[in-house]
Parts: C-alpha cells; sequence; structure tokens
C-alpha cells in the first residue's frame, strides 16, 4: 500500500485525524473531546501520536534496509546513519565531503580524483572499509607515487538515498574482511521522488557553485617552484656564473589569482529522476551531471610565504688577484604548501555522468524482483603528490578518466505470518576501467628533461553473490533471531586489451591477476528479558589469489591461499527504559587484497614468502541515552559514549625488511575515546560529537629486533591513514515558518598529527603533516511549498588556508564556497 492508503485503513473507524508533516512524517491527531480524555460513546481518546519512517532493524537483519537516526542508540558497538537530508546539505566541493563530520570517519586523498576512500578510526584501504553500493562493491587500489596508494570508490551525491556507516568489524553479510567497518550507500527509489500517495513522479534537482573556474590550458605552472632555499646572484665582479631564476618561482600560474567574486558560480550540477509504481510493479530512471573546474585556496592561516634577502660576500684580494665582491639574493620559502593563498589549486575539477535504472516487481505470498544499473563516467583532476615536491613543481595535468558499470539483480522472500523466512539474495558485477594521467617530467635546465612513465591504466572486474536468511522465534525462555548466509566474489585486474604490460616511457605497468573470496557466516540474538540482550555471530573466510605478472627477477608467480575463522559477542544491558550499558568483542580477518598479492610499480610480491591475514580484535564498551519528553514535550536527547580498542595482529602493510614487499607485521594499535550527544525540541536542535585517540601503535621486526613505533613503520602505508589525534563536530540549527525554513551551521575541529609524527617512518613513502584546523559553514533550508525545496549553504566561511587530515598532497582545500541547488518533485 501506499502510505496513504495503509494510514485510511489504519485508522479506519477511530475518528482519528492524520497529516502529513513533510515526506516522512506523520502527525495523528484526536478530534476535540472532553478533557477527561474519554468520548461520548465512552472510548478513550488517545494522546497525539507521531510516525516516521524507517523502523528499527534488528542485529540479526544482516542484510536489511537503512536504519534510522536513532539506531546507533540502541546498539552495541557504534555506527551513524546519514538520511538523504545529511548527504545533501554537506556534500561540499568534493565527493567525499558528505562524510566529513562523522565522529572517528574521515575520507583518505579527498581532493583528488572525486573518489570516496573512507577511514574509520585509523583503518583504511584494500578492503578494510568496505563501500557497498546497493549490495555491489567495486573499490579499486591505484598507486599514488611516494604516498603510497589511494583506495578508490565512486558514485554521484545525487544517487545517494542514504548511508550507515558502522565502526568496526560487521555481522552483516557484507562484512567479509571489514578489519576497519563497513559502509553501506543505498541509491534513490522511488519513495524518494514520488509524493503524497501517487502513482509516478518527476525529481528535478539543480544546484551551482563558487569559488571555481575551468582549468587551464595542460601544462599550466601553479604555486611556488619546489625549493628549501635557493641564491641567485645579482652582481658580481670578477669570474661569477649568474643563476636564472626558475619561470615559476614568483609568478606561477597568471591566471592563478584570478578568484572569481563569492556569489559568481561556475561550476554545477544537474539530476532528473523518474518514478513510477502500482500494486506489483515500481521503477526508477535517473539521469546526473556535474561539472566542477579547479577550486581556488583560502586565504587565512598559515599560508607561504617567499622571503627574499639580499646579501655580499667579500673575498679579500692577494697579489695577482683583486678583491672578490658577490652580490646575491636568497629566496627561501617558509610554510609546508606550494600554493600561495587565494591561488587556484590545479587538477581539482570533475567532470561527472550518471545513469541509474532500477526496477522492482512485488508478488503474492512475499516474493520480490529487482534489477538495476548504475553507470558512473568521469573526467577528473589528478596529481601525483610527490610530482608538486620536485623540480616544475605543481603543472595542469590531462584530464583522467573512470567508468564504473554496476549490474545487480536480487530477490526476496518475506511471506506473511511466517517468522521463519526472510531470505534474501543477490547476484551482482562490477566494471571499473582507471586511466591516470599525471605530468612527471623533470627539467633540469639547459634543455636537460628526464621523463619517466606518467600514465596508469587498469581493468578491474568484481562478479559477486550472497545469500541470507533471518529467523525470529518467540519462546518463554526469550525472543531469538538466527541469521545464516554467505558471499562468494571473484574479482580481477588486468592491463586494458591491447596493451603490453610492461613499463614504458608513457604507461606504468599495470597489475594483472584474480583473487576468489568466500565466506559463511551465522549470528544470533538472544533477549531473555526486557532489559538484557545478547548478540553473537561466527564467520569463515577462505581467500585464494595468483598473479599473472612474474616477481622481477624471477620466473615464479605469487600464489596465496588463507583461511579463518572470526567471532563476535556482545551484550546489553538496558536498567531503565532509554538507557543501555553494552560491551562487545568482535574479530574481523582480511586476507591480502588483489592490489597486495600481485607485482607492481610500488613494489613485488615474494612468492617464497607467504602471508596471514590480518585479523582486527575490536574491543568497545559504551553507554546508550535515547529519552523523550525528557524537559519539553516532544524534545528528544541522544547520547553516546564509548571506549574502543582496535588490536590487529599479522597487520599487513609495504615494509623494506627484509626486502619491499606486503607482509605482516607483529601488530598494529588505535586505542580511544568517542562521544556523541544531540538535543532536538522541534524549533531547534544541537549535535556534538568527538574522537580521541590515546594510543597509535605499530611494531615491526627490524634488524635491532621488534621495534614499536607511534605513527607507522619505514616505507609503510599506514601511516597514510593514521588520523589526527583529536578531532570534533558540532552542527546547529533551528527551524521556524512551522518548519518552512531551517538554519543552521556547523563548526569542525581537525587536530594536527602532533605526537604521532611520521618523520621517522621516511624511505619510500612521504607523509604530509597537516596542521590543524576549524572550519565554520552555514546552512539554509526553505520550503517553498510541497514541491519546491531551495539549500544554500556557504563552506568554510571565514576562507580557512588549510589541508585536509589524510591528504597524501600538498594541495590546500577549498577556500570560501557559496553553494546553491534546487529540488522540485513532480
Amino acid at each position: 500500500m501506499t502510505a496513504h492508503q495503509a494510514l485510511e485503513r489504519l485508522l479506519d473507524g477511530t475518528g482519528l485525524d492524520y497529516r502529513f508533516t513533510d515526506s516522512n512524517t506523520v502527525t495523528i491527531t484526536k478530534p476535540a473531546a472532553p478533557n477527561d480524555g474519554v468520548a461520548a460513546d465512552g472510548s478513550t481518546l488517545l494522546d497525539t501520536i507521531t510516525v516516521t519512517t524507517g523502523r528499527h532493524k534488528s542485529r540479526t537483519d544482516t542484510l536489511g534496509g537503512l536504519a534510522d537516526e536513532d539506531a546507533t542508540y540502541r546498539t552495541p558497538g557504534s555506527s551513524a546513519f546519514l538520511d538523504e537530508q545529511k548527504v545533501q546539505r554537506f556534500r561540499g566541493s568534493s565527493a567525499g565531503d558528505f562524510i566529513k563530520g562523522t565522529p572517528g570517519v574521515l575520507t583518505g586523498d579527498n581532493r583528488n580524483s572525486g573518489a570516496v576512500d573512507v577511514n574509520v578510526r585509523g583503518m583504511q584501504g584494500f578492503g578494510r572499509v568496505p563501500v557497498v553500493i546497493d549490495g555491489t562493491v567495486q573499490q579499486n587500489t591505484v598507486y599514488r607515487g611516494y604516498s603510497g596508494v589511494a583506495s578508490r570508490n565512486y558514485v554521484d551525491p545525487d544517487m545517494i538515498g542514504g548511508a550507515v556507516i558502522e565502526k568496526g568489524p560487521s555481522a552483516s553479510v557484507y562484512g567479509v574482511g571489514a578489519t576497519g567497518g563497513l559502509v553501506r550507500m543505498e541509491t534513490i527509489n522511488a519513495g524518494d521522488i514520488i509524493t503524497d500517495d501517487k502513482n509516478w513522479g518527476i525529481r528535478v534537482r539543480g544546484g551551482m557553485m563558487g569559488n571555481m573556474s575551468s582549468p587551464p590550458a595542460v601544462g599550466t605552472p601553479g604555486g611556488y617552484a619546489p625549493m628549501s632555499k635557493s641564491r641567485f646572484i645579482s652582481g658580481c665582479n670578477w669570474a661569477c656564473t649568474i643563476e636564472p631564476i626558475p619561470e615559476n618561482l614568483l609568478s606561477g600560474s597568471a591566471k592563478g589569482m584570478d578568484r572569481p567574486a563569492f556569489l559568481a558560480p561556475k561550476s554545477g550540477s544537474g539530476s532528473v529522476a523518474f518514478a513510477a509504481r502500482n500494486d506489483m510493479l515500481e521503477v526508477v530512471a535517473a539521469y546526473a551531471k556535474r561539472k566542477n573546474g579547479n577550486y581556488y585556496a583560502g586565504t587565512r592561516g598559515r599560508t607561504p610565504v617567499l622571503t627574499q634577502t639580499s646579501d655580499r660576500i667579500i673575498r679579500p684580494g692577494r697579489p695577482g688577484r683583486p678583491e672578490q665582491i658577490t652580490d646575491y639574493t636568497v629566496f627561501s620559502l617558509n610554510g609546508l604548501n606550494r600554493y600561495r593563498a587565494g591561488e587556484e589549486v590545479l587538477n581539482t575539477s570533475q567532470d561527472n555522468t550518471s545513469y541509474l535504472l532500477k526496477a522492482k516487481l512485488e508478488l503474492d505470498g512475499g516474493h520480490i524482483f529487482d534489477l538495476s544499473y548504475m553507470r558512473y563516467q568521469s573526467m577528473f583532476g589528478e596529481m601525483m603528490p610527490s610530482v608538486i615536491l620536485r623540480f616544475d613543481g605543481a603543472t595542469q595535468a590531462p584530464l583522467s578518466e573512470v567508468s564504473v558499470d554496476t549490474y545487480r539483480a536480487g530477490y526476496k522472500w518475506n511471506p506473511d505470518e511466517n517468522d521463519w523466512i526472510d531470505l534474501k539474495a543477490n547476484i551482482w558485477m562490477t566494471d571499473t576501467d582507471t586511466h591516470i594521467l599525471t605530468p612527471y617530467a623533470f627539467s633540469f635546465g639547459n634543455g636537460v628533461t628526464m621523463d619517466i612513465p606518467q600514465a596508469y591504466w587498469d581493468i578491474a572486474k568484481r562478479y559477486g553473490a550472497d545469500i541470507v536468511n533471518t529467523s525470529e522465534l518467540y519462546t518463554g525462555w526469550g525472543d531469538f533471531g538466527f541469521s545464516v548466509g554467505g558471499s562468494f566474489v571473484y574479482e580481477t585486474i588486468e592491463p586494458p586489451p591491447g596493451r603490453v604490460n610492461i613499463d614504458s616511457n608513457d604507461l606504468l605497468a599495470s597489475r594483472d591477476g584474480w583473487r576468489k573470496e568466500a565466506s559463511a557466516f551465522t549470528a544470533a540474538e538472544w533477549k531473555p528479558f526486557d532489559w538484557l540482550k545478547f548478540d553473537g555471530a561466527l564467520r569463515y573466510t577462505w581467500t585464494q589469489s595468483y598473479d599473472n605478472n612474474s616477481n622481477y627477477g624471477s620466473t615464479l608467480h605469487n600464489e596465496e591461499m588463507n583461511d579463518g575463522w572470526a567471532p563476535m559477542i556482545s551484550a546489553t544491558i538496558e536498567p531503565w527504559d532509554g538507557v543501555q550499558f553494552y560491551t562487545r568483542y568482535a574479530e574481523a580477518i582480511r586476507s591480502p587484497s588483489l592490489f597486495e598479492s600481485t607485482t607492481g610499480f610500488s613494489f613485488g610480491t615474494n612468492p617464497l614468502v607467504g602471508v596471514r591475514p590480518e585479523r582486527s580484535r575490536n574491543k568497545e564498551i559504551g553507554i546508550n541515552l535515547l529519552q523523550e519528553d525528557l524537559m519539553l514535550p516532544g524534545d528528544k536527547l541522544r547520547f553516546k559514549a564509548s571506549y574502543f580498542n582496535n588490536d590487529v595482529k599479522d597487520y599487513l602493510s609495504r615494509t623494506n625488511y627484509p626486502n619491499v614487499s606486503v607482509r605482516n607485521i607483529d601488530r598494529a594499535l588505535f586505542r580511544g575515546f568517542e562521544a556523541s550527544v544531540g538535543y532536538d525540541v522541534g524549533w531547534g536542535y544541537f549535535d556534538l560529537g568527538g574522537t580521541i585517540y590515546d594510543k597509535t601503535e605499530f611494531c615491526t621486526e627490524q634488524r635491532a629486533g621488534l621495534t614499536c613505533l607511534p605513527s607507522g613503520i619505514p616505507n609503510g602505508y599506514a601511516q597514510m591513514h593514521l588520523p589526527p589525534r583529536k578531532s570534533a563536530t558540532l552542527t546547529a540549527g533551528v527551524r521556524m515558518l512551522d518548519d518552512a525554513l531551517e538554519a543552521g551551521g556547523r563548526v569542525t575541529y581537525v587536530g594536527s598529527r602532533g605526537s604521532m609524527t611520521t618523520a621517522e617512518t621516511g624511505g619510500f613513502t612521504t607523509v604530509v603533516n597537516w596542521e590543524k584546523y576549524t572550519l565554520l559553514d552555514l546552512f539554509a533550508s526553505y520550503k517553498v511549498n510541497d514541491s519546491v525545496n531551495i539549500d544554500v549553504a556557504v563552506d568554510n566561511v571565514t576562507d580557512v588556508y588549510y589541508m585536509d587530515a589524510l591528504t597524501l598532497g600538498l594541495m590546500p582545500s577549498p577556500g570560501r564556497t557559496f553553494r546553491l541547488n534546487m529540488t522540485a518533485k513532480f
């Protein structure tokens, strides 16, 4: 039934009235009646009942849909729910911006490529945090020079209907290898497009964004030339050599400082979505286009400063040689970054196109069949981080390209009046074509230039299937829930057709291999009393991988096989309604990813040395508080505090001992505290959350024996994923004009690496030690009528010059940016 049909039937004969206060909320009211609460016929009159969409899902509903915002305050463990409104409100300038502000969650290398690379409590990359979009996985790992690697996932924000982020190992069918956490995204459905009880609808969305301009010509320089200190002789009277000033030392791009006016949008996005439904069939079709130019850096903060001083060297003369006087100028660059305040940051543009087709068929008996296809295609700016550090510095590169095709078919069976069957099954495929172009030419002057491979191209495919059934049982010994399921994934990576897989002057050799992964799990929930609940799960995982490339200097091919078991258990005590205390122990194992078990430019595998799966042993204790009508009628208080200790045995990372390859180190540890509190009184609200790490540690065998460092290992990847020790976010807003207008702001604080310095990890790994920063974002949303909504936002209101935490290159983040979006539903 539609929402209207269901409510009419539910309330038939009760005398109660209802009204939609927005598309997802219904208020049920009682008619005028005597104050004693009893109608004339003697029946009891009910108080106002507020019904919202999004039911709380049991922990054993391991595949189910998206939870509601309160779910994280009712379950053991930590999670976050982002509905479509939050995704759109904080979508920012880059694809991963909508995740920012979630306690314990960051996005890595957010300003490069337009991809999403999620970091949960210090764990990131190689499948540690699977990003699952409608039950499919597309993650592709790419080489980032001396700055390690990046694991990329692509999706347009206009296609996202909501997201759930689980922190730590997951009991979900999608939790295979999730030693860090799990991100589940759901694309838009008919309910996101069709209003009221209509059987069809259209959603049109358009937006504009300032602080951007079209990329300049390929080869345009930017910023200061890489240097620590340079001398340029300006005058000399005896045997002197004149050193020319590099062309872009003082000027950079002539256009680079031409920042557009605040309210002069130069970029935009648009999408259109159609949906139709009847009692059996539901279809959705959507198209989205996004074209963002290069953004401009902020102006306030520690910007790089080029200083110029004059000096003179006097060498006394002697017989046969006159006095030598040399005047020279010293140029010194102070500051970590290369870009100037308010300068155009090259290679940050995006030109994206997305398509989505979905169909769902519901038959009698609880049978549901669904099909979907999604295509994401992007031309984007890409900068190899180490290029900025060297020789000619930042240069506008040709645009790189990626395309992702996703195919999925699903089946659900949930018959009425049968608590034993809630079956869900999926088969899917993702096809990712990644072609990265980055300038990597070193100029030594006098016409001498060294070109090295500057492009990378691979085709990555994944084929997957999963199935899970959930049963419920109600007995005198309590309520039980059981889930049993499994999954299988086969993935390949290879060079594009017609390409020889060798390094050349224009193409880095692609990795070439395949990987299989099978998993089976069971999960159970037992609630013997209303105030006590136990959860448990057990997962078995088996993997096999094969490298089609032989190791450098060897004719052997690397082949790996691993398997293992991972348990989970938790207990929740609720002594008072809405107050919970919980403890949770959860393990997850992750075998080497396809990137880690194949040979490529960044390292070679060692066929003679096997590796073990890394094992996350996550402990968490916490308290949940969820109260309504606490201080004022209709208010709601949410509070969660937790202590987490994620001790990862046999952590996998690139090492330089005994050779440069991916090996197991003894352990990695991420330990800290996390808290969030929110209060909503209807006309206003606030949400405050933050994370503090009290210890990080990486232990590995070196020549001197077992060595433990707080920030990573020499030549490793771990230091790239190390989060700031402290971070916090405060969001507050007010609702006015009968909730038609909502306005507010968000303050985000991100600390520096602090004592978690990464200087000692060096070698083949270059790390950006960003500085702490505080950002202010403002937003407003106005509902013009039932069909039209306007959203306005200003990101980085104070125009701070900063670099995102976990950035891989010296690329400042966007300065003050104005955004305007309009959504209309018909």
